[in-house]
């Protein structure tokens, strides 16, 4: 079986910049990232910020489980 993990977020949400810099990406890089459909997003006011938890959903269920050796 196969166990959910539930990450740890300070917040549901960040700017495009703070995204950059905690991934170590450029603001160029997020912000195309973000423009092809990448990196998922919510509109908060004039805001475009990263959805933190639609992003940690899309991880882990891309994350398939590997079969045991033995």
């Amino acid at each position: 079986m196969h166990e959910q993990v539930i990450p740890f977020l300070k917040s549901p949400v960040c700017t495009q910049a703070e995204y950059a810099i905690n991934a170590g990406h450029t603001l160029k890089t997020v912000r195309c990232q973000v423009d092809r459909g990448h990196l998922p997003t919510i509109k908060i006011g004039r805001y475009r910020m990263i959805n933190l938890i639609q992003l940690a959903i899309r991880c882990l269920e891309s994350e398939s489980p590997k079969p045991k050796q033995q």
